[in-house]
């Protein structure tokens, strides 16, 4: 029975009637429709896990000229996608725009959704076949268990104290600080503090516990004898970095999707100020609470090679862990990131400065993960994030901040903080640079060609239109005889200039 005063049912009424083309979202679409909402979707997933615009651009191109029957333009702003389809002069354009939803790392599920972009492209798909399959990698992803995501997050600081010392008691000490670390991330997350928050208060977290250790060593705590207090901190914030994916956002920039690199470079760099903020609120505190960390003038030295190689094997493999890659692809990460390590070292040799090396390093990585990617069965992107992380100069971070927060201005050691500094943030920027510069050469054409099939189609479409309307005045001849003839009239001075 319908009662005249139901109020809710009366409504759905009016906006039935008062749309009445509108129909429901999901039902007797359009296949050209259908196509352009999967192509959003696929590339809203692949633009919040960390895929740099101009691949993103490329595989939603991909999707659109093989179920779309007019041209289609892409574009990437930010967090905003924003497809636009030219349906003739008759017809208004078709444009879709969407926000991207921020989503934790996870290489498997965006492994999946390539291959199912690959799939499409190659002829395999249906159109009604590659919205199930999107819909179940998205509705089901493959995911680890949470306690084997923390333990990879973990392994990045272990192996990071690894390189730097022998002493297992500051490895474990270290993995232990850093899953205490992750957890707390995750839990102010579930908060709902914003993530320039969670950094600070990571960072503060790590600072202090390394003051702890420092303060039960002084007073006679013997498992804490011996144990440098700046290992655990550096561990932590090449901990915190590694997730910041900067070298996406610097191939944003040099790919001219100058609005997406700005916000990138933007986050990473709000990001590390929190780190920075972190670490000198807990030197702070913990200088006043009689717990100070030593400073040091002169960086750490390095352990042995072979401890090296393993600490940056451990570090990318678990930083691969953390962001959900394949198994079969962790160990390669693991490789990856010692081989990094191993060129770095080897362009040190020959009297190469420590950011032009790191640089080198990071270009042939780029080069190695963009290849053989594929074959890995993981995205590129992923493997170049594990592979640099050895490289990360978060020890030169830690010293200058050191340096700075512990000496006025007037202080030599001053001018060495801020050096260090300096030091850190060039190297940070050759290997970004250094990563996409392999990566571009591992496709040369890419972006190029890109470019070409995102803005050629309209630009043909709009010749079409306009030679077919007015072709009496637009005609190829008359074109060139009115080029021939601007060029040939006038002297020498009015003639254009090449």
């Amino acid at each position: 029975m319908i009662w005249p005063f139901n109020i809710r049912l009366r409504k759905k009424e009016e906006i039935a009637s008062a749309f009445p083309t509108i129909e429901k979202f999901g039902e007797n679409l359009t296949p050209n429709m259908r196509a352009l909402r999967l192509a959003m979707t696929v590339g809203d997933t692949m633009l919040s896990l960390g895929v740099p615009a101009s691949r993103v651009v490329s595989r939603l191109l991909d999707i659109t000229e093989t179920y779309c029957k007019k041209p289609v333009h892409i574009d990437v702003s930010a967090d905003i996608i924003m497809i636009s389809q030219l349906r003739g002069v008759e017809k208004e354009p078709l444009t879709m725009i969407r926000p991207v939803v921020p989503r934790s790392l996870n290489n498997m599920t965006l492994q999946l959704v390539q291959k199912l972009v690959y799939d499409i492209k190659e002829g395999r798909r249906s159109l009604s076949s590659a919205e199930s399959e999107l819909d179940n990698i998205l509705k089901n992803p493959i995911t680890y268990p949470g306690w084997l995501v923390t333990c990879g997050n973990a392994m990045i600081a272990g192996g990071v104290s690894m390189m730097f010392s022998p002493n297992w008691r500051i490895w474990l000490l270290t993995f232990v600080i850093a899953v205490m670390v992750d957890r707390l991330v995750g839990f102010l997350h579930r908060q709902g503090i914003s993530a320039f928050f969670r950094q600070v208060s990571a960072a503060l977290f790590v600072t202090i516990a390394a003051a702890l250790i420092s303060f039960f060593a002084k007073n006679g705590v013997e498992f804490f004898a011996g144990i440098q207090p700046t290992l655990i901190v550096v561990g932590g914030i090449v901990m915190l970095v590694a997730g910041l994916l900067i070298v996406g956002a610097i191939q944003d920039a040099i790919e001219e999707y100058y609005v997406t690199a700005n916000a990138r470079i933007l986050k990473v760099i709000l990001m590390t100020i929190g780190i920075v903020v972190g670490v000198i609120i807990g030197l702070y505190i913990a200088g006043k609470l009689g717990m100070g960390i030593n400073v040091l003038a002169e960086p750490l030295h390095l352990n042995t090679v072979g401890y090296q190689i393993v600490g940056a094997f451990i570090a990318a493999a678990g930083f691969a862990i953390g962001t959900q890659t394949r198994m079969r692809a962790v160990a390669w990460a693991g490789i990856v990131g010692a081989f990094a390590l191993i060129i770095m070292y080897t362009a040190s040799v020959v009297d190469i400065s420590i950011v032009p090396a790191s640089g080198v390093a990071a270009v042939f990585i780029g080069l190695i993960a963009t290849i053989f990617s594929r074959r890995w069965r993981t995205p590129s992107t992923g493997i170049v994030a594990a592979g640099i992380l050895p490289l990360v100069p978060g020890l030169a971070l830690f010293n200058g901040l050191m340096l700075l927060s512990n000496n006025p201005p007037s202080d030599p050691l001053f001018d060495l903080g801020m050096a260090t500094l300096f030091t850190a943030i060039a190297t940070a920027l050759a290997i970004a640079v250094g990563a996409s510069f392999g990566s571009m050469l591992a496709r040369p054409l890419h972006h190029q060609a890109t470019h070409t099939r995102n803005v050629q189609p309209f630009a043909n479409f709009m010749i079409d239109q306009l030679v077919g309307t007015r072709r009496h005045r637009f005609s190829s001849s008359n074109i060139m005889r009115s080029i021939s003839h601007i060029w040939n009239t006038g002297n020498d001075k009015n003639k254009p200039k090449l």
